[in-house]
């Protein structure tokens, strides 16, 4: 295929891992970012996905053969806090990619979407999630990534769109923004480290468990998919194993240059939360060959090291 891809929200978290993922393999990349512009950034460009004709104008001048949509209201806490704005940036704004995609003529680009374990809600103790799983959000943000994928299979079907969709779990690494466990430890290590916080570190409830991955494993199974992925199909990204929480805690605690107090904050728990979430990453790799490669102790070592490093 050809060699140009288009990043919505490029210059996120995943979205500057993916960025370089592309450009190491080859791939000529453009994206866009909410934020303006500035710098060297020549083939970024600003762009809120909710504006309709903004979208029409940057898909119709740069034609990629690939459209990554990372673009969107990514956390859940914010989600639950205002579902109106969940809908209108993840249900509508991927509205406003494929209408783009399909009002050129003869242009048939392949779309990655991105969905969310929060689509598949409370799994029951000891199931293993597979593509096959009900889809039961129990949250507005997974209400919202159900839809987005309800909106993909209806413009493949009436539009004939290449779309393909991605569920990836708990992602983290160096970059991750404040409002997820592991920036939320490492920030606070960080802080305490610099003498700027008491040396107590407050997390909520550490009793679950997630299946996390790092953030460079993920954006590989991206690229894998605009190059391998079939048309219509789920792929599941996630790590062989879910861990507790408190083994974040505790390995970055280890990693810590003074000591730490940890103490539990019951009020941080979000509703509905699920206590154990465990998936099978099987047909991601019986289709590309993708396997998670990084163990989660150098995850979390480069994450930490990423905010000593902020100044």
């Amino acid at each position: 295929m050809s060699k140009e891809v288009f990043i919505t929200g490029s210059e996120g978290f995943a979205g500057t891992k993916l960025k370089q993922e592309l450009i190491n393999n080859g791939y000529d990349v453009t994206g866009t970012s909410l934020s303006e512009v500035v710098g060297e950034e020549e083939n970024i460009f600003q762009c809120d996905i909710t504006d309709k004709e903004r979208v029409n104008r940057l898909v119709f001048d740069c034609r990629p053969a690939a459209i990554v949509h990372l673009a969107a209201l990514v956390k859940p806490s914010d989600a639950i806090k205002n579902p109106a704005l969940a809908q209108k940036i993840n249900v509508d704004g991927t509205r406003n990619i494929f209408d783009a995609v399909r009002l050129i003529p003869n242009y048939r680009p392949r779309i990655v979407i991105i969905g969310s374990s929060e689509e598949f809600g409370v799994i029951n103790s000891g199931e293993v999630v597979t593509e096959e799983t009900p889809l039961a959000p129990v949250n507005p943000y997974g209400v919202s990534k159900v839809e987005a994928w309800k909106l993909a299979l209806e413009y493949i079907e009436k539009f004939d769109l290449d779309i393909v969709s991605t569920i990836p779990f708990n992602h983290t690494g160096p970059g991750q923004a404040l409002g997820f466990i592991a920036p939320d430890v490492a920030s606070q290590i960080v802080e305490i480290e610099r003498g700027l916080k008491d040396p107590i570190l407050i997390t909520g409830n550490i009793s679950h468990r997630r299946n996390f991955s790092d953030v460079r494993d993920v954006v590989r199974a991206y690229r894998l998919l605009i190059e391998l992925g079939k048309t219509g199909e789920r792929y599941i990204i996630c790590a062989d194993n879910s861990i507790p929480l408190s083994y974040i805690i505790d390995n970055m605690l280890s990693q810590s240059l003074v000591k730490i107090e940890h103490r539990i904050d019951p009020n941080r728990a979000r509703p509905a939360d699920i206590a154990d979430i465990s998936a099978s990453h099987d047909k991601i790799t019986s289709a590309t060959g993708w396997q998670p490669e990084i163990p989660i102790e150098q995850t979390l070592k480069d994450l930490l090291n990423w905010y000593r490093n902020r100044g």
